[in-house]
């Protein structure tokens, strides 16, 4: 799980692995749930790629457009990939006091 306070402003990460650097990406951030439902198609935010690492990356945070309150998220992330549209739980970020 990863943590960050809610005045904090920087970029999340997820890995997805160099074979995906190149293709459309996006990250939804959810607040966690126990059904824990799929996010919707408006939950996700397009993504960059972090150089060559293979890691997807959103600047998340205090006056960015993915403003959190405090609480337990979930991170998805998906990739555009021709005729194929993966999808991945990716986490927990909690936001706020440990």
């Amino acid at each position: 799980m990863t943590y960050m306070p809610a005045s904090s402003k920087e970029d999340l990460y997820v890995s997805w692995g160099a074979d995906a650097i190149g293709l459309p990406v996006q990250i939804a951030i959810i607040p966690w749930a126990a059904d824990e439902p799929e996010p919707a198609d408006a939950d996700y935010h397009d993504a960059t790629w972090d150089g060559t690492t293979g890691y997807a990356r959103l600047l998340i945070g205090a006056e960015t457009p993915v403003e959190l309150a405090e609480g337990t998220y979930v991170v998805w992330t998906r990739l555009t990939a021709g005729t194929r549209r993966p999808v991945r739980r990716s986490g927990l970020l909690t936001v706020g006091t440990p």
